[in-house]
């Protein structure tokens, strides 16, 4: 039966219109889509859990991980008619930082690749930004009902004398708790050694260990995590459906038109004397005051100066709506935000200043990325306002901008980076902070030592790192071994004469 859709109503509703072209009743099939045989997706399940438990059985996220995450997307791939092979690059693409190095911000990214990707593969292809962005927050919010749906028919088919109501009713009242039961009764197993002893004390003396029902709570909650992607085909009508932009909250009652033109007034009037201080001391040269030096200068400018812009992004995006009609309202708009984007230049100037006299540090790092951020936001804001786009392409974009600079941010080593920032500067700068920072500042700090002559960290050092499991391979770790090794060797034939 082909689909009925209702256009200019909610989206809730579209597909409430299937009677008006309903054949006759002896025609008519149970159900509004062809249903997918259930064979291919048991066997796509029996073997993801089995090449899930090969993987990441008793390892630590990693290459295996990122393994895993693609064999789903495959599978997916293959039931959905090797339709959507966009969003097999997808997945693979957001779980490069997890094989770069696995940490809490990399498994975020290969969960949202596995979200989008899953998204992609089940539209069949490019919709457009928002329908795809929109399709995946309707399967992650529409899994759970997908996947009892799915259960329910199964076990239709495996109980055919039960009645469906029945049947209906026990999946959907046991899937969950059961389900996430287990989950919590192996995390909370692992976590406490008594509930472990409790658990060998009730197993029969000639029953299955303590790690057998570890593994068989593995797999069942691998199994709840593979589910909703092999019934995502199922989900395809629902998330195909149409976007609707979300109606942004009415501004208070402070904002309006008059308030509006005196705030701009004033607030350009206030940046323009900090653009002017900006412009003498930072940019021009000019002398400090006496007792003021560029460090302090710096160090009370930055952070303030940033939270003054972001501030001033979030005002725009308000009073936006208020400078339509008026060009003058508009230029003035455009000025003040021209301002604070030099004024953001001016706050990374600043950092740039206070690093140079104290060090580099990960706060002071991340302050630069986010400026640079920030900048290109304001960037947007002015792009926005000339071409007159809605407030939702704004923040639309805003928040893949602040993607984009994690997802570069992840491939970076922030500890060797900032060791060697320190450590190649003509002083030596804030060593006490090089010798806390993680294993990955290593190689620069061994490097300084053999150049200088002598150790700046005190107790021993790592000198060599190896992988006890190929599943817990990192890109990152790995070249952090070759670095070692180079540096091991190096140290060797320096100590030893040649003849």
């Amino acid at each position: 039966m082909k689909t009925f859709l209702i256009r200019g109503v909610p989206n809730s509703v579209q597909m409430d219109g299937w009677w008006i072209n309903t054949p006759p009743r002896a025609h008519r099939p149970e159900t509004g889509r062809k249903e997918q045989p259930l064979l291919p997706r048991l066997i796509a399940l029996l073997a993801l859990v089995m090449a899930g438990d090969a993987l990441t059985w008793q390892a630590q996220p990693g290459l295996s991980l990122a393994l895993f995450g693609m064999l789903i997307l495959l599978a997916l791939w293959l039931l959905n008619g090797r339709r959507g092979g966009g969003g097999l690059a997808v997945g693979a693409l957001l779980s490069l930082p997890l094989v770069e190095q696995p940490q809490a911000l990399s498994q975020g990214f290969f969960a949202l690749g596995l979200v989008l990707g899953a998204s992609w593969i089940v539209l069949g292809g490019w919709h457009g930004l928002s329908r795809w962005l929109t399709a995946a927050l309707r399967f992650v919010t529409g899994a759970p009902a997908a996947v009892c749906s799915e259960v329910s028919r199964g076990a239709n088919v495996a109980f055919s004398k039960r009645p469906q109501a029945s049947l209906s009713a026990l999946s959907q009242g046991w899937l969950l708790p059961l389900g996430m039961g287990l989950v919590f009764a192996a995390l909370l197993l692992s976590a406490n050694p008594m509930m472990q002893g409790w658990l060998t004390g009730l197993l029969p003396a000639h029953g299955p260990s303590v790690e057998t029902v570890y593994r068989l709570l593995f797999w069942c909650g691998t199994a709840l995590l593979i589910l909703p992607f092999l019934v995502a085909p199922a989900m395809r009508e629902r998330l195909k459906l149409g976007y609707t932009t979300p109606a942004l909250p009415a501004a208070p009652a402070a904002f309006n038109a008059g308030s509006v033109c005196r705030s701009l007034l004033l607030f350009n009037a206030l940046f323009a004397v900090q653009t002017l201080s900006d412009i003498t001391y930072l940019w021009g040269g000019v002398a400090l005051p006496d007792g003021m030096t560029y460090a302090a200068y710096a160090h009370r400018g930055a952070y303030p100066l940033l939270a003054t812009a972001l501030l001033a992004g979030v005002f725009a995006l308000l009073t936006r709506p208020f400078t339509e009609g008026s060009r003058a309202l508009r230029l003035a708009l455009l000025a003040w935000v021209a301002q604070n984007v030099f004024l953001v230049l001016s706050s990374l100037l600043r950092l740039e200043l206070y690093v140079a006299q104290y060090g580099l540090t990960h706060l002071r790092m991340a302050a630069g990325i986010w400026m640079v951020v920030v900048a290109l936001g304001l960037a947007l804001v002015i792009y926005q306002v000339i071409r007159n786009k809605p407030a939702s392409w704004l923040l639309t974009r805003a928040a893949l901008l602040g993607l984009a600079a994690l997802y570069a941010a992840s491939f970076v080593s922030f500890s060797a980076t900032i060791a060697r920032h320190n450590l190649g500067q003509d002083r030596l700068l804030d060593p006490d902070y090089v010798c806390s920072l993680n294993e990955h500042a290593l190689p620069a700090v061994t490097a300084f030592e053999m150049r200088v002559g002598h150790a700046i960290c005190p107790g021993p050092r790592l000198t060599t790192l190896q992988f006890a499991d190929w599943r817990e391979w990192g890109f990152r770790d790995w070249r952090l071994q070759r670095s070692l090794n180079a540096l091991t060797q190096a140290e060797e034939a320096a100590t030893w004469p040649t003849y």
